[in-house]
């Protein structure tokens, strides 16, 4: 599925009251940290401000310690807006206080630098001055977004210090999602001034841009994090008609779109998991159906890690993620190796469409509504 045309519902989330939902676990508050966003899609932290994707206005946002928007936004782009297309992720440069550099990923449209006439999704970093984005360089270009949709878009240092994004399939020619020598559906690894890392996994055997190439075979994998316990990093995949997934990213891995959705092949979408022979196909850790008893959604939303110490067993450390299409929030707990011991139930929330872990160790959120909140553990 299609993300469920999940930014292009956006476009109706300012003109639609969403209810937040039923309240989490005892202990736990719901706290709403900003509202007023139009359509975000992500977010980063840079000490005590946010910094905040718009979809279709192509603006990065700021939002104050406070809570209060700014109203001069961080930097505007010149973005593409058709289905899923636009604004998608952000991050900022660890040593953001000495070089002042902000990142993004986008879909160009016309008046972007360098546009070309067709939309392709970029990685661009920015340099800060006097609370703007200034100076663009394009780290990377021309990665696919031929259908509008399936762009992936979020981007995250690693514990490496590399860049790592987020690439969707482009909505077509499904089959170069396993195709190491290909931009589509796959994790990329970067530096952070563009160039690529000579020890990627297929450095050696790739081209240009596609050494970045750093894992493969997925569909949408439009969030993911880093798990700081272990220094690895988790993926939510979003699933097509039937299933959808949670990965252990590995360097060099494949991870089965189009061969295999979820837990089952897409020849059998309807497969006893149990039985499923994967080969060297790197299994997920966790999957959901989209229908059916027990857990059930369509479009998962990861993920963010809990601080061992603000939350107590057994959310301490546990991975939070959502589904922007059923509405819940729900975490797992997960042994040292990413192996996945329990899901619990956390949350009612409309559409959310990111998450963070904040300096304050909290769990944060943004929704389609327009608002950030944060999980707060005050008993």
């Amino acid at each position: 599925m299609s993300l469920r045309s999940l930014l292009g519902a956006l476009l109706l989330a300012t003109a639609i009251a969403h209810d937040a939902g039923a309240a989490p676990p005892a202990g736990f508050s719901r706290v709403q940290v900003a509202s007023g966003l139009d359509q975000p899609t992500a977010f980063a932290f840079e000490r005590d401000r946010i910094f905040v994707t718009e979809k279709s206005s192509g603006r990065v946002k700021v939002v104050r310690a406070d809570g209060t928007v700014r109203s001069n936004p961080y930097v505007t782009l010149k973005v593409s807006t058709n289905s899923e297309r636009g604004l998608l992720g952000i991050a900022v440069d660890p040593q953001f206080t000495t070089n002042r550099y902000v990142y993004v990923y986008y879909t160009t449209g016309p008046g972007a630098l360098n546009y070309s006439g067709s939309p392709k999704n970029r990685v661009s970093r920015f340099k800060s001055s006097n609370g703007v984005g200034t100076q663009e360089t394009i780290l990377l270009d021309g990665i696919p977004s031929d259908a509008g949709n399936h762009n992936g878009g979020d981007i995250h240092f690693g514990f490496d210090g590399k860049l790592y994004i987020a690439v969707g399939d482009g909505g077509a020619l499904h089959d170069e999602a396993k195709v190491q020598n290909s931009l589509r559906g796959k994790i990329l690894r970067i530096n952070a001034d563009g160039t690529i890392p000579t020890d990627n996994p297929f450095y050696n055997t790739n081209t240009g841009k596609r050494r970045s190439v750093y894992a493969y075979g997925f569909r949408n994998p439009f969030r993911f994090t880093g798990r700081e316990s272990n220094q690895t990093y988790i993926i939510a995949d979003v699933g097509e008609s039937t299933w959808e997934e949670v990965d252990s990213l590995e360097a060099g891995g494949n991870f089965g779109w189009n061969d295999y959705e979820g837990p089952c092949p897409t020849s059998n979408p309807g497969c006893n998991p149990a039985t499923t022979n994967f080969g060297s196909t790197i299994a997920p850790i966790h999957s959901y159906a989209h229908s059916g008893g027990g857990e059930t959604g369509n479009v998962i939303i990861g993920g963010a890690f809990a601080s061992d110490s603000n939350y107590p067993s057994p959310y301490a450390g546990a991975y939070f993620y959502g589904d922007y299409g059923a509405d819940w929030v729900h975490a797992l707990a997960m042994d040292s190796s990413n192996v996945v011991t329990n899901r619990y139930d956390f949350d009612q929330l409309s559409c959310p469409v990111s998450f963070a872990e904040g300096p304050d160790g909290n769990v944060y959120v943004a929704a389609c509504s327009g608002a950030i909140y944060k999980y707060v553990y005050a008993p």
